[in-house]
């Protein structure tokens, strides 16, 4: 009987470990996101890992300016889940994604493939 009982103690271990697994990383609530970007700039790399500035304004808009000073605008909000949600006029749909913190400070952003923001900073620094 015991012998039954170890295996079926470590079956439910590692199905515990498994579903966490796929449940994927850990993102911030609304709350958390939303304080975190709302008129805030965030710094780091887009999908291509080419450096890229956003500035998140209070009302829905971001503006952006990649490695080669292009500059953008498009739209984001947080949704119930506090996923960042964007979507620029190269964008049929709009995509959401969770803002992860990372060990180092910045955090993992799952849209259009994956961000990296190495900071945020308050404001607009860069006048965008």
């Amino acid at each position: 009987m015991n012998r039954y009982t170890g295996l079926v103690g470590a079956s439910v271990v590692a199905l515990v470990l498994a579903a966490a697994a796929v449940a994927g990383p850990k993102g911030l609530s609304h709350e958390e996101a939303e304080e975190l970007i709302k008129g805030n700039t965030a710094e780091g790399t887009n999908k291509w890992k080419k450096k890229m500035i956003w500035y998140f304004g209070e009302f829905g808009e971001v503006r952006k300016r990649d490695h080669l000073g292009n500059k953008g605008k498009a739209r984001w909000n947080i949704d119930k889940k506090g996923n960042l949600c964007f979507q620029d006029k190269h964008m049929k749909n709009e995509e959401c994604g969770a803002i992860v913190p990372r060990a180092d400070g910045g955090y993992d952003v799952f849209l259009e493939g994956q961000w990296k923001w190495n900071k945020v900073v308050p404001g607009n620094p860069h006048s965008l």
